[in-house]
């Protein structure tokens, strides 16, 4: 039985803890019009602050971004945390319909997301955070829709993820992660998040889906390539193994890679949001990939976590 319930779409009672934090995110890719998009808003009350990234693209060309990590929160901004920046997320039909909106003037996107299987809840897949102040949820489908760039119009069928977290939100401890999320089809989709913390720990997260239910997955291997020049990342291979036995590989080209590096005020050192296209069991997918280090020595390249 989950633990999440629809009422998990909405906001959450805030804590004394300093760090916690209310966020949400979103991403997706349009094969046809090439359109790609991804952005995170998040409020941390006690702080009386807000961060925004939104970054969109259509092929290679950067058409939209706006980043900022100080937006002037209110302690009781309430129901307003979803809404008080450009982006803004909208529950339909909580854990399976929802829509995500952003307007800066010069670019307007209107999508709305259709769930293709049952939201990814972090604490049944590790029962000790159950037992914490930190929630975490992803879930992948469709994006259809519409975006405005000027004076473009585009008509969006698109594949991606989303994920909504709230409570104990201190990340500046993480020394690295690679977070990868990849779909093929409607029957066909995966997620992994392999993570070193600050005291030398590593955690996984993740589950293949195959049409029917979230697989946990026990182990991921992920090998990675990186731009000649710069820090990028350029590609990598991804191997997951599920609880229950199931095999999953795919290989993956970055497409396009943002960087936020050494920017974001609660996490130092390099940070990428990449689209991402993946070729897994002779198809074609799309999703997106993110990677952060803190030190050179964090870099991820060969990494293979085992979940105990």
């Amino acid at each position: 039985m989950s633990l999440l319930t629809p009422q998990d779409e909405f906001i959450h009672p805030v804590t004394a803890e300093p760090t916690w934090r209310e966020a949400f995110y979103f991403d997706f890719y349009d094969p046809a019009s090439t359109i790609g998009a991804f952005g995170y808003a998040g409020v941390h009350p006690n702080q009386k602050i807000g961060d925004l990234i939104f970054v969109m693209w259509r092929g290679d060309v950067l058409l939209a971004r706006f980043t900022r990590w100080d937006f002037n929160i209110p302690e009781d901004i309430g129901e307003d945390r979803f809404t008080f920046s450009p982006l803004s997320f909208h529950p339909i039909d909580p854990l399976k319909t929802v829509a995500f909106a952003y307007d800066d003037g010069a670019c307007r996107m209107d999508v709305t997301f259709h769930a293709i299987h049952p939201a990814y809840n972090w604490a049944e897949a590790h029962g000790a955070l159950s037992q914490t102040s930190s929630h975490h949820y992803e879930q992948q489908g469709r994006y259809t829709g519409s975006v405005r760039v000027g004076n473009r119009h585009y008509t969006i069928n698109a594949v991606g993820a989303r994920d909504h977290a709230w409570g104990w939100g201190n990340r500046a401890g993480i020394r690295r992660w690679i977070w990868a999320s990849g779909q093929c089809s409607d029957q066909l989709a995966w997620n992994s998040f392999q993570i070193t913390l600050g005291d030398g720990r590593d955690v996984l997260y993740g589950y293949i889906y195959r049409g029917k239910e979230n697989e946990f997955i026990r182990s991921a291997k992920t090998k990675a390539t990186y731009a000649p020049t710069g820090k990028a990342p350029e590609s990598f291979a991804v191997s997951l193994e599920g609880r229950n036995g199931d095999k999953l590989s795919a290989t993956a080209r970055i497409r396009n890679a943002f960087s936020t590096s050494f920017q974001e005020r609660n996490k130092t050192g390099y940070h990428y949001f990449c689209f991402t296209e993946y070729q897994c069991e002779g198809k074609t997918g799309y999703g997106q990939s993110n990677f952060h280090w803190r030190l050179e020595e964090d870099r991820p390249r060969d990494w293979t976590v085992v979940q105990p």
